[in-house]
């Protein structure tokens, strides 16, 4: 400090005094608004419990209202020849619905049982005189359930091990006798899929991070965002760790239905300190739990801290550079030799000169010269090593790669249905394009063509991760699900802000239908076998990566045998010549009605020629793909 000019010295110790005016301000408001702050985040933190909450009751009011009114309508619909008009609308319109039951015992002109379920998107209606039942738990539950002549909700069952978990709420049919006598004729019972009411809760936006579940009145899960804990974890075997001490007393909390909050530590969120609120489901004597980050919770309270800091360094820089620049011009003419020392000195870069003694300056000066040319041959050498080590590691990565990318096509060379091949020209060392192809279910060829947005390694590693992804979705078989379910994966995936563009299609060999769906990549051709092109210009949503639960749409064509399917990337359509020409769409189409007869190879390799040709001596600046397929 003490060999400081004194122009510094001045500007450090009025700074001080400054920063110390500010810290006692930005202690005096934040104590003031400490309080407004707490209370506006507490209103917020019930606000988040209550939605949830009311999401929850919305779905098990509903199925007890819906059971009851069919219990209240459905004789007369029978007798009208009407039931399945009143149960298959109930369906449609209410689909957290899993399945209606209704049996009745003592009318002859109508049938004994009814059943209308779900089945993936369909709906299957049952009748007649035996009792329909899925499996003998559910027969159990339900003969438990129509013992009584009340109406009430079923413990948690399931069919088999691998079977969705689900609740029933019951209701009787009753008919009046007399004014103040009813008898009862059968039963009403309505299934909840806890899949389905789990799905709901997890969509349920709870700040950024935040979440909610229930457990039943026994401590167990019975919905989670993680889907591996349902049925599985308990509160009773939560460690002591999770919570702030004292550990809250669990068996009160179910036993006596009691609703609060506390502070805990929970495993799904990495251990990080979060605020709780716990709540009675009264209707099941379920226990719903909601959890949110406290950093969320207070970003209030930080943001409003964080704001005083800025515009308090704001203030100090700039009263520092006021104090230093009058300070300067002060002091001026005593500075200037021993400035123009120090600036020389400094050019080297070796050495900063904490001195104001002119004889040393000159001393130092000479010695920081040859310093920094010994430091700067080390240098030299160090940035040539690890230039090498750079080009290495970038070989490895694109060797790692390519080792995802499917180029074996000689399981189609005697394949009587289909021809395939692909052509894959890098720009770079490392690629952002991507393709796959595979066989699905028998006869369903699955095939898809992507486009990275960005270059270089990063960009390379999100193709990598969006390859593994598709992959391994494809077992829905539907090309809008697979795309749906993809760009929410890699839209949790994306540190970057990367997007994708993407073409996924499903090819029955059999009916010859494809089906697709494209997320605004380039538009697909199909070269018919009279030299015809049909272009599938229609984009069917945007990039993936970018917003997650986005919708996706589909549509499907039919092709005739001899008919060729063209994908490709921008890399192809936006190529370059000297005169900033693009090779462009025409061109494209134009190339491939002279390729009718010619195999998927030959139009891969007619096409990069093309390509090449257009291109000249420019450097190719955008990776390219092509995938051509034969429907034989």
């Amino acid at each position: 400090m003490f060999n400081k000019s004194i122009a510094y010295r001045l500007s450090i110790f009025i700074s001080l005094a400054v920063v110390a005016v500010f810290l006692a301000f930005i202690i005096v408001i934040y104590v003031n608004y400490q309080d407004m702050v707490l209370e506006s985040i507490e209103n917020k933190a019930n606000k988040l419990s209550m939605e949830t909450v009311s999401l929850v009751h919305k779905q098990l009011i509903s199925t007890q209202e819906i059971t009851k009114n069919i219990a209240d309508q459905f004789v007369y619909y029978a007798e009208h020849n009407n039931e399945d008009l009143l149960i298959n609308s109930i369906m449609d319109r209410y689909s957290f619905l899993n399945a209606i039951y209704i049996s009745i015992d003592s009318i002859d002109e109508i049938n004994n049982s009814y059943l209308i379920s779900r089945n993936n998107n369909d709906i299957e209606f049952y009748s007649g005189d035996e009792k329909i039942f899925h499996c003998d738990a559910e027969m159990e539950i339900f003969n438990e359930l129509k013992a009584d002549e009340l109406s009430k909700w079923s413990e948690v069952y399931r069919c088999d091990t691998g079977s969705t978990q689900t609740i029933a709420y019951y209701s009787p049919i009753q008919v009046s006798l007399t004014k103040d006598k009813s008898r009862k004729i059968g039963s009403v019972v309505c299934e909840l899929s806890l899949q389905t009411l789990n799905d709901s809760i997890n969509h349920l936006k709870i700040g950024e991070r935040g979440f909610a579940f229930l457990v039943n009145n026994e401590g167990t899960y019975i919905t989670h965002p993680e889907n591996k804990w349902i049925f599985n974890r308990n509160l009773y075997t939560i460690p002591d760790k999770n919570f702030d001490n004292p550990k809250p007393n669990v068996n009160m909390i179910l036993n006596d239905h009691l609703s609060g909050s506390m502070v805990a530590y929970p495993e799904y969120l990495n251990f990080e300190k979060s605020w709780v609120h716990y709540t009675p489901i009264v209707e099941t004597g379920w226990l719903l739990i909601v959890v949110v980050p406290y950093d969320e919770l207070y970003f209030t309270l930080y943001m409003l801290i964080l704001k005083m800091l800025f515009f308090s360094a704001l203030g100090i820089l700039f009263i520092f550079f006021i104090v230093t620049y009058i300070s300067n011009k002060q002091i001026q003419p005593l500075s200037k030799v021993t400035t123009q020392l120090k600036k020389f000195s400094n050019l080297s870069g070796a050495k900063d000169l904490n001195t104001l003694n002119e004889v040393k300056i000159v001393s130092e000066s000479l010695n920081s010269i040859r310093t920094w040319y010994d430091k700067y041959k080390i240098d030299q050498f160090q940035e040539e090593k690890l230039n090498a080590q750079q080009k290495q590691d970038l070989q490895e990565a694109s060797e790692i790669q390519m080792s995802l990318i499917n180029t074996d096509f000689s399981g189609f060379k005697n394949h009587k249905d289909i021809d395939l091949y692909a052509l894959y020209k890098p720009a770079r060392i490392v690629s952002g394009d991507l393709f796959d192809f595979f066989f699905i279910k028998d006869n369903n060829l699955f095939f898809s063509i992507g486009d990275v947005s960005g270059k270089g390694i990063s960009a390379a590693f999100f193709m990598s991760v969006a390859q593994t992804i598709i992959k391994g979705n494809a077992k829905f078989g539907d090309p809008e699900k697979i795309v749906h379910q993809v760009n929410n994966e890699l839209t949790t995936a994306n540190q970057h802000q990367f997007f994708l563009t993407l073409f996924i299609g499903v090819l029955n060999l059999k009916t010859g239908i494809l089906n697709y769906c494209n997320a605004a990549h380039t538009p697909t051709l199909i070269l018919k076998s009279n030299g015809e092109i049909l272009e599938l210009a229609q984009s069917h949503g945007m990039p993936l990566g970018i917003y997650s639960n986005k919708k996706y749409t589909g549509s499907s064509v039919t092709l005739e045998r001899g008919d060729t399917i063209i994908l490709y990337t921008d890399g192809v359509t936006e190529l370059l010549n000297d005169n900033d020409v693009q090779f462009g769409r025409k061109k494209l189409k134009h190339d491939l009605k002279l390729q009718v007869n010619n195999s998927p190879k030959e139009i891969a390799e007619n096409i990069l020629q093309s390509l090449d040709n257009h291109r000249g001596k420019l450097k190719q600046s955008d990776d390219i793909t092509v995938l051509a397929i034969n429907y034989k």
